[in-house]
């Protein structure tokens, strides 16, 4: 299994896409950031037969400090989470070239 950085990504659907990847990178970031406006907003982005970006809320909690063992009381937070839906793999086979 490999990673892909977003340079790589870019290329890639420059590629498939036959656009420049600049053209590309100004989608990809458009994209982002509409997603993280969404996300502000405590919405979600659904992408059918992909998966959806959502806000997970933690609640308060008790911590513990590793090195003096003191405890606190954690404040509540807002993390983003994905889940990719079980045909994700075959997005390409649907929507791809």
């Amino acid at each position: 299994m490999s990673t892909v950085n977003k340079k790589k990504l870019l290329r890639k659907a420059a590629f498939e896409s036959g656009l420049s990847v600049k053209d590309v990178e100004k989608a990809v970031d458009a994209f982002l950031c509409a997603v993280s406006d969404i996300l502000r907003e405590d919405g979600e982005v659904i992408i059918p037969d992909f998966g959806k970006f959502y806000i997970y809320r933690f609640g308060e909690r008790v911590c513990r400090n590793p090195q003096t063992g003191e405890k606190f009381v954690a404040p509540p937070m807002k993390k983003v989470k994905f889940k990719a839906f079980g045909n994700v793999i075959n997005y390409t086979l649907k929507y791809g070239r």
